[in-house]
Formats: structure tokens, sequence, C-alpha cells
């Protein structure tokens, strides 16, 4: 149930951070240089760009939670069979399909990242070593920008020059590192 609070806390918290208002990619030219998966262009962050992302998640969770709760009210399971509830939850960050950077952080799928929870953030090249080369012909030699905190890492694909320069200077004025 803890484990269920956290996620259900983390998904309220970036629901609210959606509202805010978006520092970066404002345009849709900002926001086409930027993708969180090679191959889709970004949704808007907002809930209406976001519809099909947030009902998938609420119908897994709701469907995880009871689940949880039936097994327990009516003895299904063993206690370690309660860990294989959470399995349809572990992909959870990656339904939502958007990156903004708001005042008080980075959205990033479906994560929220503070200012000061990122220690370090670095890009890489997509070259033909990459595990990102090959999948789309915008993101070859480009770059990956990876997010690191304490917990996981953060990373999406920034396609132009101009965006990598604009997202360097920010995270550099913003992040302390």
């Amino acid at each position: 149930m803890i484990i269920m609070g956290y996620l259900a806390y983390e998904f309220i918290r970036v629901l609210v951070k959606m509202t805010e208002k978006v520092i970066l990619p404002i345009s849709e030219e900002e926001k086409d240089t930027i993708r969180t998966q090679p191959q889709r262009k970004l949704d808007s962050p907002t809930y209406t760009g976001q519809k099909s992302g947030i009902i998938l998640y609420t119908v897994i969770f709701l469907f995880t939670l009871l689940m949880f709760v039936a097994s327990s009210v009516f003895k299904l399971f063993d206690q370690n069979m309660y860990l294989l509830l959470l399995v349809p939850l572990l992909g959870s960050f990656n339904w939502l399909n958007m990156f903004a950077i708001v005042e008080d952080g980075v959205l990033c799928k479906s994560r929220f990242i503070p200012w000061e929870r990122i220690k370090s953030f670095r890009f890489e090249r997509i070259d033909i070593n990459h595990r990102y080369y090959g999948h789309s012909k915008e993101v070859n030699d480009t770059y990956e920008l990876k997010m690191e905190t304490r917990t996981f890492t953060a990373s999406c694909v920034v396609t132009s020059e101009e965006m990598k320069h604009e997202l360097n200077s920010m995270l550099k004025d913003r992040v302390g590192v």
C-alpha cells in the first residue's frame, strides 16, 4: 500500500504541475525538436494533449488497487504474490509523452523532477553506437539529454543544435552542478 500511495502521489503531482506555465517548449517548432521517444513527437503538456496517457494510467492504477484490495479481503494470494500486482505500474513513467520545463522543475514523461533533485545532466551524441541510432532519421546524429537524480535517470532526444544550447543554458542556470 505504501508503494501504491507513493505512485498515486507522484501522478497527482505531475497532474498539478501540468497546470503551471510552461517555460520551454513554447512554440510548435520548439516542441518538434524534443522527443521522449525517438519515433514520436511530443504531445502538449496539457490535460487534453495527454488524455490517453492519463486515462491509461488511471485505469491500470485502479485495476491494480482493486486487485490488491480483493486479494487482501478474499485471501487470493500468498504475501509474496502482492508484489506481482505492481508489475503493470513498473513502466508507468512512459505513458505520458511530454517534456516541459516549468518554473519549479522539469516534467519528463510521467515524472516531475524539481531543480534541487537534479544532480547532473549531460548531452550524449546519438551516433552509430547509440541505442537510439536508426530508430528514426530525425534522431540520427543528434543528442540525448540525460538528467540524473538520486534514484533514476530521465532522458529526452534533442534534434536541433539551437534547442541543445537553449536547454544547456537553462539547465546550467537552474541546476547547481
